[in-house]
């Protein structure tokens, strides 16, 4: 094996198939990093768990729901408060709740009819409901859906806040006994009498 000459110093006694070893030492850049990285671990190992003076993935979970729930106005049901549910009658709320319904983002009327009367989904027009007519009946239908019959958690699975919740539920009451163009016959084995006062 051939030693080139500023190589000569750094030869050691180890020798193995005519191969000589040199004792070549790692880079600063690449040991200052090393190190950096120990020192990371150390506070990263403080800070997080012997401390616990920075959230865990838990706690950051909560503050994110915490602060999502804020934002977008949605009650979680951590609090233990539930939702007075309420039907509205101002004009406002149902041309939101009216815009809610007829949204690609929700899909109601693609089951339910532009007009409530019913396709696939029940007839919203009449007074013959199956899960119940009461505003907390509706928002819990909606929020929580029914997927064994092909309807997902708010329709699309897209969470809406409070404030929309009560202006889409409020829009689906003033359906109830208007006279839509071909309505779905009722299942009379499965809906029960019941009116929106």
């Amino acid at each position: 094996m051939k030693v080139f000459d500023d190589e000569k110093d750094l030869l050691m006694d180890h020798e193995y198939d005519g191969i000589k070893e040199l004792d070549n030492h790692m880079p600063k850049w690449w040991l200052y990093l090393f190190y950096f990285t120990i020192a990371w671990g150390f506070f990263y190992l403080l800070y997080y768990t012997i401390t616990d003076v920075g959230m865990d993935q838990h706690e950051q979970y909560a503050a994110e729901m915490a602060a999502a729930a804020e934002k977008y106005g949605f009650n979680d049901g951590d609090e233990g408060e539930a939702m007075a549910w309420a039907f509205e009658t101002d004009d406002a709320s149902i041309a939101n709740g009216r815009e809610l319904y007829m949204s690609t983002n929700n899909l109601c009327f693609t089951c339910h009819g532009a007009a409530g009367e019913g396709l696939v989904g029940p007839n919203l027009t009449d007074d013959m409901w199956i899960h119940g007519c009461s505003a907390e009946e509706l928002a819990t239908s909606i929020a929580t859906g029914f997927p064994d019959k092909g309807m997902m958690a708010y329709g699309s699975g897209a969470r809406i806040s409070d404030a929309d919740m009560t202006d889409l539920i409020s829009y689906i009451a003033s359906l109830q006994g208007t006279a839509p163009v071909n309505p779905k016959p009722t299942d009379t084995d499965r809906a029960t009498q019941c009116s929106i006062n």
